[in-house]
């Protein structure tokens, strides 16, 4: 029986497959912030579970070993990936029965000894604020910082992704010292373990379900270290959205809802008196670029979100993924050079692929749910802006009547402020330099 051994360190823990081979991997902290954490045991035992969650599908195990005692929320922490499974077999064409079925007749098995622990110190900050360096981390922790919420910035380096990782870390030095922030990375090797690459597996997006769930734990010692009260997502409104397929509702990431954040929130909240939440849940994804590009440039300049870096000779960006194409669309649009983040413009024929316009196959979910629309309103942003190009002539000819008929629909949509869960005490300092921001455009 595949085996799931956990150490507690003096910087974390370390978490060891025991299978037809040894993998170890751990979960890394700052010495001071973990040797003061109060709670080691009981949240040692819930991420050995939460960070492993989509292990058995990947590598394919019938039955799991752990030598921990069995999580709080392990009902839970099922449910999420039985909810983000729709969304994750969609776009590689996976069978969904298969997948639930595989997920419900895995037999697990916990220990019942506990794991040791000591006491602590504090030091004052009102917010631990997540940091991917996509748009959307990076304008939460602006907001943060302009609201007097003092964020310690919180990166975590999954070390799947070299060149990404490398990358990043090099920001998160530049950033916090730039904008006088304090910044902490934590390692976590462990989600090598969930990753398809490890067991020579086809591609696939069963390895996300748990990734957003897993930094509001994984941030739990940094808000007890800083007396925060605070852990910040970066979840946008079009998390919200979902299309129905054969009675299931599909969503880009289940993860990172409404919905589940509250669960989530409800779940820290055993651990400590912190309220989980996304300032930028009122807003979408157009807004957010727009916001974090002219209110915060000095922030905005270290965006980074490319899905095919590792693979590419490039340092930055690979340019030649729809990641890359939309990033610099949304800043060309909004009259802001994408050379700002070292992207070039999108409008040669070659890049006719990578716009769900003009190459509608096989789209992600989000693609299916955002991409068509969002496109149509930037493109025609960017015509205003006189760009040129082969993809502008092609909306033009193409486009160009439909983006004009439903311009005032999609400004609603994507511009307006929707209802969201911020606490009361800062909502409205939030909300109005998002009306601000947005009053020209709605």
């Amino acid at each position: 029986m595949p085996e799931i051994t956990t150490k507690l360190t003096k910087k974390g823990f370390s978490l060891k497959l025991k299978h037809k081979k040894i993998i170890n991997t751990e979960l890394s902290y700052p010495k001071q912030i973990w040797q003061t954490y109060d709670k080691k045991d009981k949240l040692i035992r819930n991420l050995a579970y939460l960070l492993t969650l989509p292990l058995p599908l990947v590598a394919r195990f019938k039955k799991i070993f752990y030598n921990t005692p069995e999580p709080e929320f392990k009902r839970p922490f099922q449910k999420l990936m039985l909810k983000d499974l729709p969304s994750s077999t969609f776009e590689y064409k996976q069978d969904l029965k298969k997948y639930k079925k595989q997920f419900l007749s895995l037999k697990i098995n916990f220990s019942k000894k506990p794991i040791k622990t000591k006491k602590p110190i504090k030091i004052d900050s009102e917010a631990i604020s997540l940091l991917s360096f996509g748009k959307d981390s990076l304008l939460s922790l602006a907001i943060a910082k302009e609201i007097s919420l003092n964020p310690i910035a919180l990166h975590i380096n999954d070390t799947v992704s070299p060149s990404e990782n490398k990358l990043k870390i090099k920001f998160m030095k530049k950033l916090t010292k730039e904008n006088n922030l304090k910044g902490h990375i934590i390692t976590n090797s462990i989600e090598k373990l969930n990753d398809f690459e490890t067991w020579n597996r086809a591609e696939m997006s069963l390895n996300y379900a748990h990734m957003v769930t897993g930094f509001g734990f994984i941030a739990l010692p940094l808000a007890h270290f800083y007396n925060s009260h605070h852990i910040i997502l970066g979840n946008e409104k079009n998390f919200d959205f979902y299309i129905r397929k054969n009675g299931e509702k599909i969503y880009p990431s289940y993860d990172q809802t409404t919905e589940w954040t509250k669960k989530l929130d409800k779940m820290v909240k055993e651990f400590a008196d912190v309220k989980v939440f996304s300032v930028i849940r009122p807003i979408t994804d157009l807004a957010i670029t727009k916001i974090l590009h002219s209110r915060y440039p000095n922030i905005a300049k270290y965006q980074h979100s490319c899905y095919g870096l590792d693979a590419s000779t490039r340092k930055r960006w690979c340019h030649d993924c729809s990641s890359c194409m939309g990033c610099s669309l949304f800043m060309t649009a909004f009259g802001i050079n994408p050379r700002r983040v070292g992207l070039r413009k999108f409008f040669s024929k070659k890049n006719r692929k990578h716009y769900t316009l003009f190459n509608p196959k096989c789209p992600t979910i989000y693609d299916l749910i955002f991409s068509k629309e969002q496109e149509l309103l930037m493109l025609l942003f960017a015509l205003r802006n006189k760009e040129k190009g082969y993809i502008i002539d092609k909306f033009r000819k193409k486009y160009l009547k439909e983006a004009l008929t439903r311009e005032d629909e999609l400004r609603k949509k994507f511009f307006r402020i929707y209802a969201s869960r911020i606490p009361s005490k800062l909502k409205p300092k939030i909300l109005s330099i998002y009306k601000e921001e947005l009053k020209d455009l709605v």
